[in-house]
């Protein structure tokens, strides 16, 4: 039987190669990293929502529980200790942070630490008075902050896959990309509702057993949940760089993972162990000093370089992937050939 050649698809690159594209990617188009870098320093700079005329009506709500639950010092105690919590969350939390929806949106430093003063001394304050404005604002703001994450993948996926930015192919795609990117965002909280809530309810059930056993089956619950959100990580990716609607691209980013799980994962756990590592170091300036600013910027340097670095690994795994089926098909093909001309 005479065997015919066929070229062997060039290998997918490292977890490494990968971060290095990534970064110049973002070394060759620097607005990239506008995006997060503008919400931050709106975050900062800007006015601030405050839940502040909240705290009072939910601290009168415990009360009510309190008083139902009873008066003994470990409730008390507490309840003390959820009150301590929210006047300081009420004090510090600022309503805009809803704009960053990462991990499906802009990264930020500042939605999380709610900065209360600036070079220039106390923002300025805004306030929500009523918690159906609240409900509404968050809505509102989530909304928003997945369309500035579609356009903010969107850029980065451009330059990924073309090298340069099209702006007229951008305004026209952004609009159907929030809405999967938004029909995405209600799958994965779907997902961890249907997951969480019987883990929660096993986990209760069990802890009147056994507290460990209890604790045992909470921390396993926790690692399906965020093992099936793994397995659905390269949807946005797919959806973005090969233009696949949604459920084909939740399909793509299943296979893909299992093919190369251990890439992918130690790829994952990377950005995560780097995100939180120089997040202490972008934190260190406080909150009224200017030097706070080399946070933002690197911040938003090294958050975006990471998202490109991931659009690169897919890019690159999903080539591979495809190029392997249609190079075992010719050979399957080529072999086959062979058989028929021997025959």
């Amino acid at each position: 039987m005479t065997q015919v050649p066929v070229k062997t698809p060039v290998p997918p690159q490292g977890i490494i190669a990968s971060l290095v594209t990534g970064f110049e990617a973002i070394n060759a188009r620097w607005e990239l990293m506008l995006p997060p870098l503008a919400l931050d320093l709106f975050l900062w700079l800007g006015p601030h929502l405050s839940i502040g005329p909240l705290v009072p009506q939910v601290e009168a709500a415990m009360n009510s529980l309190i008083s139902a639950a009873g008066s003994d010092a470990a409730t008390q105690s507490n309840f003390q200790i959820i009150r301590t919590a929210l006047e300081g969350f009420g004090a510090t939390f600022n309503v805009f942070s809803f704009l960053s929806t990462a991990p499906l949106g802009l990264p930020s430093l500042l939605a999380a630490r709610g900065p209360v003063l600036t070079p220039a001394g106390s923002p300025i304050v805004w306030t929500v008075n009523s918690v159906p404005l609240y409900l509404l604002l968050w809505g509102v703001f989530v909304l928003l902050g997945l369309l500035l994450g579609a356009f903010y993948f969107d850029i980065i996926a451009q330059q990924v896959r073309d090298k340069r930015l099209r702006w007229g192919v951008l305004l026209r795609q952004v609009w159907g990309d929030w809405a999967r990117l938004t029909a995405l965002s209600v799958i994965a909280v779907g997902a961890m509702v249907v997951l969480g809530m019987p883990i929660l309810l096993l986990t209760g059930l069990l802890s009147l057993i056994s507290p460990v056993l209890g604790g045992l089956v909470w921390v396993g619950g926790l690692m399906v949940i965020l093992w099936v959100l793994f397995y659905g990580g390269f949807a946005l990716h797919g959806m973005l760089l090969n233009r696949r609607g949604l459920f084909h691209a939740l399909w793509d980013s299943a296979r893909l993972v299992q093919i190369n799980l251990p890439y992918a994962a130690g790829l994952f756990v990377v950005v995560v162990v780097i995100n939180l590592g120089l997040a202490s170091v972008w934190n260190i300036p406080a909150d009224n000093s200017w030097l706070l600013l080399l946070g933002l910027g690197g911040h938003a340097l090294i958050s975006t370089a990471l998202v490109a670095a991931t659009f690169v690994f897919y890019q690159d795994r999903y080539r591979w992937w495809v190029e392997m089926r249609q190079t075992l098909l010719a050979r399957a093909e080529a072999e086959q050939r062979g058989l028929n001309r021997k025959a």
